[in-house]
Formats: C-alpha cells, structure tokens, sequence
C-alpha cells in the first residue's frame, strides 16, 4: 500500500518522478524539498474502480521556502466482511492504513539532497494490534545542463508485527534520468525492491500554463501495466493536475486521480 503513489503531478507521466524536480514529487525524492517553495495540496484517488467501489486514498502535501516538508497519506479499504473460521458471518468492519511524513531537502555542491522520515500505521480488524512503524528515504538529485539524474534509497527501517508475524518494509533503490527538449521532457524510473522491479517512463509538454503527460508503467513479476495520460493546470496560486490509468486488461483500467494545489 504505501508504495502507491500519492503524486498525480508524477501519475501522468508514468509514475516518474525521481529525476523530475518539482515540489509534488517529494515522494519518489525527499531532496526536491530543497527547492524551497512554499506548496499545499490534496489529492484524491478512487483506486481500482474496477475491482471495488468503495476503495480510495487521500494525501495532503506540504512544502516550505525552508526546505521542509511533510506529508499524510490516508488508504481506506472499504467495507469488508468479517467471518469465523467456520465460515459463520460476524458482521462488516472498516479498515485503513495511513503514513505520516516529514523531511527536509537542501543544496549541496550543486546537488540537491534530502532526507524524509516516515511514520506507518494499519488498522485492520477490531482486536488485532498492529504496531506503527517507521522508515526513512534519502535523496539526492543533480543537473548537467539540460540533462537531470536522481538517485533514491525508500523506506529503509523498521518490521512490522501482525498476527504472529513478521513483515517488512518495501525497501526500494531508485535511480531517474530526465532530457528536456525545449519545452518537452522525457524521464525514466527504474526501482528495484527485494522481490520485483518497477519501470516507469513518460514525457510533459509545457504550454506554459497548462501541460500535457503521457506515459507507461509496468511491475512485469506481477504482470503489473498500464499506459497513463495527464495534465495539469498551474495558474500562479493555484494548480490542478489530472492523471489517469488505462489498460482494458488491467484490474487499474479507469482509475482517475486528481489533485488541487495552491503555490505561495
């Protein structure tokens, strides 16, 4: 859960985001907080539309001219039915994760860096304590003329403990490289977790205030892949950016992402 990506900014273009720097990608690199710009926003996602009708997430994201930032990201699975093990129907209960962010970014020789600490809790079924967790990302980002890189260490930490067991934290290295084109970017992501790779790839055409997106992302060990288009509207104190998720085979087929944003 706490892999997906609350960045509609980055969801147009595949999920890119690591060697794109801008504010509201924080999430797939803490360093962009050195930017130093002061940002709000909310996003809302109805996830897997095609799977469920009542299963979303929310984040709220915010920066400063300081270099800081912080983060909640709210995942509601929906109603779901509680039974024995006997099969007997004990009634509906509601359960959520949620994560809690704060990091700071900075300049350094040219360099942005950036680190981002990370609080993670479930609440499953009534009964069932499950611990809160902690994680932490560093980042790091730099330019060579119209060429950007990023490199990425996610969620390195804690266990958590849940019935017995033991689960670990999605810890991921991620590596970006982006190409502007005059007013065309194109960017590529590449993350490497402990089980599967992920690779996203995309491209945003600047019209000034508005942009245009497009892209593709895949998790092939989970035969994960769908092609994303997305836009944006950035109109000085306000922004709105659009993303949407479309394979006709695909479980993510239909999922519609927005987010509104105000820029000080």
């Amino acid at each position: 859960i706490f892999t997906l990506n609350p960045s509609v900014n980055s969801a147009g273009m595949g999920n890119v985001g690591i060697a794109h720097a801008d504010v509201r990608n924080v999430f797939h690199n803490p360093a962009f907080a050195g930017l130093k710009k002061t940002h709000y926003e909310i996003s809302h996602v109805k996830w897997l539309p095609n799977l469920a009708d009542d299963m979303g997430y929310q984040s709220m994201l915010h920066t400063s001219d300081m270099g800081w930032s912080g983060e909640i990201f709210y995942f509601d699975y929906g109603t779901q039915t509680e039974a024995d093990f006997g099969g007997i129907i004990l009634g509906d209960f509601e359960s959520a994760s949620f994560r809690m962010s704060g990091g700071y970014g900075f300049g350094f020789n040219d360099w942005l860096v950036g680190a981002r600490l990370n609080f993670y809790h479930h609440n499953f079924i009534e009964g069932i304590d499950v611990g809160m967790n902690y994680g932490f990302d560093i980042g790091a980002y730099k330019e060579f003329g119209n060429t950007s890189v990023g490199i990425v260490l996610k969620d390195v930490g804690g266990d958590t403990e849940i019935l017995e067991q033991t689960l670990n934290l999605p810890m991921s290295i991620g590596v970006g490289v982006g190409q502007k084109f005059g007013n065309f970017t194109l960017a590529s992501d590449v993350k490497v977790f402990e089980d599967y790779n992920s690779i996203g790839i995309g491209g945003e055409y600047s019209l000034g205030v508005a942009s245009l997106k497009a892209g593709y992302y895949t998790e092939s060990e989970f035969d994960v892949d769908y092609f994303t288009i997305g836009g944006g509207i950035n109109a000085g104190i306000v922004d709105l950016s659009l993303a949407y998720y479309y394979n006709a085979d695909s479980f993510h087929n239909e999922t519609l992402m927005i987010s509104f944003g105000f820029n000080f």
